[in-house]
């Protein structure tokens, strides 16, 4: 189209251009594979312009095995030609076709496809924890991938005081977290504004320029704030006061690294938690304690200037023993810590250690906090508060040795204030007498080994003993058994009209099914759960809309679960959020359609407990065959 003006008039004139090749080329694959996967490449090719007769076509890829290609094939005037190329998926990792045709005149037309070959099952963390003495060496290899499906993991290792709490292991654990609430986007920016050597070590995502990822997270958190200044945990809202702290906390640690947070955005956040101090309920140690998101707010406050020292004052010599939490009492102390009264504040922070000695051995089963914390975070964040305020009014070494020792799989808040403490104790990471591959050590004691590309590294200690600890996530190459603690979930797939199908022997293309998960809780429990359910790659979902009977009239049948916090319907996966305080079942469904033929890898369905991670569950592994 043209414009054309002058002073006197203006004038437009428009044609239809065709672009297009002379034969169009259409190429379908599923839209991921995983290992050992077998589907097929549907090529369709359309003659539009120019000479048409023998055509020469050329398919190679990279990471997939094709089945036979013609070479050549004869195409009429404005026909169609259709093949079926078998493939085959091998390693992990992002694959590709190359497709060439060339036409009677000469003409090459080129297409590239690429394919994400990934495993959707459950992964495993495992922790190792070594004394390296003087004079002993360690070898960090392949071995770590053991049991592993082939290219699947990834490992850290980490010497001298980062590797007493894990730091490196911890760092990863957070960056490889698959759910994306605002607590959790949260708890994985928090640590790199501290941690930022260590994860360009580490080569986390983004770690070249640790500043557009944070700024990013700012983004992405503040997204999620309501106009009264308050956060919701799946999209803006507001009510969570404790989660109001924990982001406000987050933006002023930034904001004081040089990190640009809005300032209205901010400014909002603090009027928030001055509104919410203000009209604060009264608690009591008679009735259960409470005052968890008033002790954070309050801190937050204090360290932005915004508090009133007589409200810290009167909690602290009135209310102190009220607290329910040991993170409660540290944070008060903290605010204390920040308006320069340590004599109350080391007084907080001994009523904090004399509570958390008490709350010893297992968690107490699964209780609702308000505060989405276990006594292992508690720990972590008095150790992290203390330190930070300069108090010795408690035992850091006893502290320390509970976070070192306790809990394998952590929860975001778990492994957050766990780097934090880390962050506060850690003067000068390194550790005299470190070799690495024969020469001295320097900057972070920290390595990485990624599956498929192991270039062993060998550390030798000719200093004092110290601690070596490595951290390996992964598929297990064998699947785990259907099996879990705390919960059972199963998956079933049923026609449109309720009948129940077996998808291992067989589904046409093109079907509809209602995917149905049930959860069964062992006993009573309160938890927020993230229930997942990897798709094979020959499914795709079909109705995103679609979470309940009442949706369609078709699925009158089904009686499914309505109240959920937050549903995603990925290609690869299904994800819903469930707040459930019960020891009843409840059951979940969506739809999906069979897409693409061939037999594919059907990854386990799971159920865990975003806060307390111990308690998860995972169904049963299997395949799925889906005909032309």
């Amino acid at each position: 189209m043209a414009v054309a003006w002058s002073k006197t008039g203006v004038g437009q004139a428009s044609a239809d251009v065709l672009v297009r090749d002379p034969v169009v080329v259409t190429a379908s694959l599923p839209r991921f594979l995983s290992p050992g996967d077998s589907s097929r490449l549907l090529l369709e090719i359309v003659h539009a312009t120019g000479p048409s007769g023998r055509m020469s076509l050329d398919v190679s890829a990279r990471g997939l095995t094709l089945g036979p290609v013609p070479s050549g094939f004869d195409l009429g005037d404005k026909a169609k030609a259709v093949f079926e190329v078998p493939v085959t998926a091998g390693a992990v990792g992002i694959q590709t076709i190359d497709i060439s045709l060339t036409t009677p005149d000469g003409k090459q037309l080129k297409k590239t496809l690429t394919i994400p070959v990934q495993v959707n099952d459950p992964e495993v963390a495992r922790i190792s924890r070594l004394d390296l003495a003087a004079g002993q060496s360690f070898t960090f290899d392949d071995n770590v991938f053991a049991g592993l499906v082939e290219g699947s993991g990834k490992a850290t290792m980490a010497i001298g005081p980062l590797a007493r709490l894990n730091a490196p292991g911890l760092l990863a654990a957070l960056d490889r977290y698959p759910f994306g609430c605002t607590e959790q986007m949260t708890s994985r920016a928090l640590p790199l504004l501290y941690f930022d050597e260590m994860a360009q070590v580490m080569d986390l995502k983004g770690a070249d320029n640790l500043k557009i990822r944070i700024d990013e997270a700012l983004l992405e958190i503040l997204a999620n704030q309501s106009s009264t200044g308050g956060f919701g945990l799946w999209g803006p809202g507001e009510g969570d006061f404790w989660l109001d702290a924990f982001v406000t906390d987050f933006l002023s640690r930034a904001k004081a690294q040089g990190y640009a947070v809005p300032d209205l955005a901010f400014r909002n956040a603090l009027a928030n938690l001055r509104n919410q101090v203000n009209y604060a309920p009264d608690f009591s140690i008679k009735t259960n304690g409470g005052g968890e998101a008033l002790a954070y707010a309050l801190m937050v406050l204090a360290r932005e200037g915004a508090a009133a020292v007589g409200d810290l004052r009167y909690y602290a010599d009135v209310k102190g023993d009220d607290f329910a939490t040991p993170i409660a009492q540290a944070q008060l102390g903290a605010a204390l810590a920040s308006y320069g009264d340590q004599a109350r504040a080391d007084a907080m922070f001994r009523k904090a250690g004399a509570k958390m000695e008490t709350l010893t051995g297992p968690e107490p089963g699964q209780v609702w906090r308000v505060d989405y914390g276990t006594r292992f975070r508690d720990a972590a964040a008095l150790l992290t508060l203390a330190v930070e305020a300069g108090s010795n009014a408690v035992d850091r070494e006893a502290l320390t040795d509970r976070i070192a020792t306790q809990g394998n799989v952590l929860s975001t808040q778990e492994a957050t204030w766990a780097l934090l403490a880390a962050n506060a104790l850690i003067d000068r990471p390194g550790v005299d007498g470190i070799t690495i591959d024969g020469q001295p050590a320097s900057g972070p004691l920290v390595r990485v080994l990624n599956a498929g590309a192991v270039t062993p590294v060998v550390v030798r200690n000719d200093g004092p003993d110290t601690t070596l600890t490595v951290t390996t996530f992964g598929v297990p190459s064998e699947p785990e058994p259907a099996g879990g603690n705390g919960y059972a979930i199963t998956r079933t797939y049923y026609t449109m009209d309720g009948q129940e199908v077996g998808v291992t022997e067989g589904v046409a293309a093109g079907t509809r099914l209602v995917a149905v998960l049930e959860v069964t809780p062992f006993g009573y429990g309160e938890a927020r759960l993230m229930v997942s359910d990897p798709l094979p790659a020959g499914f795709e979902i079909d109705n995103p809309n679609l979470m309940s009977a009442g949706s369609t009239s078709e699925l009158a049948w089904l009686d499914t679960l309505q109240d959920v916090r937050h549903s995603e319907f990925r290609q690869d996966r299904f994800l819903t959020a469930v707040d459930w305080s019960s020891d009843q079942p409840f059951r979940l469904a969506y739809v999906v359609r069979a897409v693409s033929p061939g037999t594919f890898h059907h990854a386990a369905p799971s159920v865990e407990d975003m806060y307390r991670p111990d308690f998860r569950a995972r169904g049963e592994t299997g395949s799925i065959t889906i005909a032309p």
